[in-house]
């Protein structure tokens, strides 16, 4: 399959990781006889928030402290358009959404942390119902291979994924760990993604600094979002 990282080149590896999203599948079951009693309307859900409400709330220098540059955003040049993943048909499957599948908005930031490493954010906002059931089926593919390869140009890359502890915040919580074999030498990565209401943080990064950060992002978010 083929994960397009388009407008995301300045952390590739993480984006080709975690930056597909793929509709949730919902069921609904059908009426019992005609003596059924009428259900209640439902609460009208939050509406999603637009990118120009996201991006004030996007992590910055002052939210992290000292040691962090944020990355300026740069044209994708298209060299890391294409990566394809082999060894997982879950994985396979999910590329094939491309990105229609996207939630209703988005806005983005990435920084690096004393020049090796990095931390990108992702928000993302859509009606909860829609953010739950996709975030639970994206991050149940991701987990669903322990091992698999991944190929950016001619390079395979061999990656092993294992399932992290969350910490109790927001709505739900979601988190796992890859391990890449580059030809630099190992790479770790940490996805963590928090659901409070219509809007969803997404880190990933250095463990540490996901670890460290989640909380100050989700406590950027306004109450009741």
């Amino acid at each position: 399959m083929r994960i397009s990282t388009s407008g995301t080149r300045r952390w590739l590896l993480a984006t080709a990781l975690c930056g597909v999203l793929i509709t949730g599948c919902s069921s609904g079951s059908g009426g019992g006889g005609s003596d059924a009693k009428p259900q209640a309307k439902p609460a009208a859900e939050p509406k999603p928030l637009a990118e120009g409400a996201l991006r004030p709330l996007l992590l910055s220098q002052a939210d992290l402290g000292t040691g962090y540059v944020q990355v300026e955003e740069k044209p994708d040049s298209g060299k890391f358009d294409d990566v394809s993943v082999q060894g997982c048909p879950s994985l396979e499957k999910l590329g094939q959404s491309g990105d229609e599948t996207m939630f209703a908005a988005k806005a983005e930031t990435s920084f690096t942390y004393d020049t090796d490493a990095t931390l990108g954010e992702e928000l993302h906002s859509d009606r909860p119902s829609v953010l739950s059931s996709k975030l639970h089926k994206l991050f149940g593919t991701y987990t669903s291979c322990p091992t698999y390869t991944m190929t950016a140009g001619t390079t395979p890359i061999e990656v092993k994924v294992t399932k992290s502890a969350t910490p109790e915040l927001g709505d739900e919580q979601f988190a796992y760990t890859s391990t890449m074999e580059l030809p630099s030498g190992k790479q770790v990565l940490k996805t963590m993604a928090v659901r409070q209401g219509n809007v969803v943080v997404m880190l990933v990064g250095a463990p540490a600094l996901v670890d460290r950060h989640m909380e100050t992002a989700v406590g950027k978010l306004p109450a009741g979002s």
